[in-house]
């Protein structure tokens, strides 16, 4: 039997969501607000939420006055994603690395908060990229928000515990042979868990080259959620903005 990517079943985990239920959803709600004043994006405006998870920023979008469709790999991240569905909000379960549905659609396709890089296979962030590529209008927008490899590493705490709901997570990170590795442990009911993250550390210009092959243009990079300008070595994320030729 073929073992399931661990992405597939982490991320299916209830104790995923009870572990980052902290984020800071404010935080990315006025993100989002902001890159639409940015882009200027026209009102009713087709766009994709790619790696939507359980939906919650392609809500945000679809409150702006899109209309939002989101994918994500998980099947139960969609059934309550679903749950919020109307006639400008629809969500499906889709793989990054196969094309889309509907080809030459969207006016933007978005790709929100790290949820790239999760591949064994660099070809797959090619393919990745060829799915953005074909789901675009020509002229279409891609944006991608991705952790800046560089500050990470040089910023990474290796070990912390992690209180949430009663549950003690163990938290461990490491970098080794190009992929940034975290491993989460934790009981709960008598029954121990283990579950390992690993994402790729795809650098800048690994991202414009992938991003180039599939026929798109950079016309933006930021550094972070406030929309500042990207600084190598100071900059937390990469907000790329690409333009399809």
């Amino acid at each position: 039997m073929e073992e399931k990517e661990w992405y597939s079943t982490w991320f299916d985990s209830p104790y995923y969501h009870i572990l980052y239920a902290q984020r800071d959803e404010q935080e990315a709600a006025d993100f989002i607000a902001s890159l639409q004043k940015k882009l200027h994006l026209a009102p009713g405006a087709r766009v994709l939420d790619a790696a939507c998870g359980k939906g919650r920023h392609a809500i945000t979008l679809e409150q702006l006055g899109f209309s939002v469709d989101g994918f994500d790999l998980s099947p139960s991240n969609i059934v309550a994603a679903q749950e919020f569905e109307n006639k400008h909000l629809l969500f499906f379960v889709h793989d990054l690395r196969e094309p889309l549905p509907m080809q030459n659609e969207y006016d933007a396709i978005f790709n929100f908060f790290t949820s790239f890089g999760y591949f064994d296979e660099s070809a797959d962030n090619q393919r990745a990229f060829n799915t953005f590529a074909g789901g675009l209008k020509e002229g279409g927008l891609l944006v991608l928000d991705f952790f800046n490899p560089t500050y990470v590493l040089a910023n990474l705490v290796p070990t912390e515990i992690v209180e949430r709901e009663g549950i003690s997570f163990q938290i461990k990170r490491w970098s080794e042979a190009g992929y940034l590795y975290k491993s989460i442990d934790f009981s709960d009911q008598g029954k121990d868990y283990s579950f390992v993250e690993k994402v790729e550390l795809v650098t800048k210009n690994d991202f414009i080259s992938y991003a180039a092959q599939a026929g798109f243009k950079l016309v933006d990079l930021k550094g972070d959620y406030h929309l500042a300008e990207f600084i190598e070595q100071e900059s937390p994320r990469m907000i790329f903005t690409w333009v399809k030729n």
